[in-house]
C-alpha cells in the first residue's frame, strides 16, 4: 500500500500544547510532522490553568487534529491531562468546568479520538517555542527538535 506525503503527514500527528497566562495571556500549540505552530495572544486575562485549555481547545480545532487518524497530545501540566482524562472528577471553578465540557465535546465528535499525555516541561516544544514568543516570534527552526522529543 502506498500512501501519498499529504496522508503519510496525517497518519500520526504529535501535539504540543503550552500556555502562559496572567500577566503574558499566550497559548497555543505546534505540531511537529506538519511544522505547524499557532500562539494566541488573549485580551482577556486568563490564569494558567484556563489558558493551558485555551492552548487544547485551538490544537483540537486545527484542521491538521482534525484529518489526522491519530493523534497525541501532550501538555506539561499534568493536573491539565488528569483533568481531561477524568483522573480527577471536581474541578475547581466554573469556567474551567465549561472548558473541560467544550473539550470533551470536541472530542466526542472526532472520528479519531486523539490521546492526551503529561510531558516534562524541558521537552516541550511549544513551551521553549512560547518562552521565546512571549518577547518576540522565533524560528521553530533554529530549534534541536531531536533533543526535545526524546
Amino acid at each position: 500500500m502506498t500512501y501519498d506525503a499529504v496522508e503519510v503527514k496525517l497518519q500520526m500527528i504529535t501535539v504540543y500544547t503550552d500556555a502562559s497566562g496572567e500577566p503574558n495571556n499566550i497559548y497555543g500549540y505546534c505540531i511537529s510532522e506538519t511544522s505547524e505552530e499557532r500562539f494566541i495572544r488573549s485580551k482577556f486575562t486568563l490564569d494558567s490553568i484556563e489558558a493551558e485549555f485555551m492552548a487544547i481547545i485551538e490544537a483540537l480545532n486545527s484542521e491538521a487534529v482534525r484529518n489526522s487518524k491519530q493523534t497525541i497530545i501532550y501538555s506539561d501540566s499534568e493536573s491539565i491531562v488528569d483533568l481531561i482524562k477524568g483522573r480527577i472528577h471536581k474541578p475547581k471553578g466554573g469556567v474551567v468546568r465549561l472548558l473541560i465540557i467544550q473539550i470533551l465535546n470536541i472530542v466526542d465528535n472526532m472520528e479519531s479520538k486523539p490521546s492526551f499525555a503529561w510531558i516534562p516541561r524541558e521537552r516541550n516544544l511549544a513551551g521553549i517555542l512560547i518562552e521565546d514568543e512571549v518577547p518576540k516570534k522565533i524560528n521553530k527552526n533554529m530549534l534541536y527538535k531531536e533533543s526535545l522529543l526524546r
